[in-house]
């Protein structure tokens, strides 16, 4: 977020969390494509995103790269590489 953003209040229904990832894409200008997790963390609980982790998944569904919890655990090299490999892999 952009310095001196206030953080934003944590969202009671997934209307207000899709609000919120929303303002996070148009800020951070992110374009590639973003999951959002239902209010129950079940992407959370099943990758151990928690505190948070880049986490890469195939077409196939597999994870294809399990990052270790960040921000500590981030590889960004590591993950690039291996994002590298999968869309070659699908060309």
């Amino acid at each position: 977020m952009p310095k001196g953003t206030p953080p934003a209040s944590q969202p009671k229904t997934l209307e207000e969390r899709a609000a919120l990832a929303d303002k996070c894409m148009r800020e951070l200008k992110l374009t590639l494509p973003v999951l959002l997790d239902d209010m129950e963390g079940t992407a959370e609980k099943g990758y151990s995103g928690w505190p948070d982790r880049i986490v890469l998944v195939g077409v196939d569904g597999r994870i294809a790269y399990p990052g270790r919890r960040g921000p500590g655990g981030f590889k960004p090299a590591e993950a690039e590489a291996v994002l590298k490999e999968l869309v070659a892999r699908s060309r």
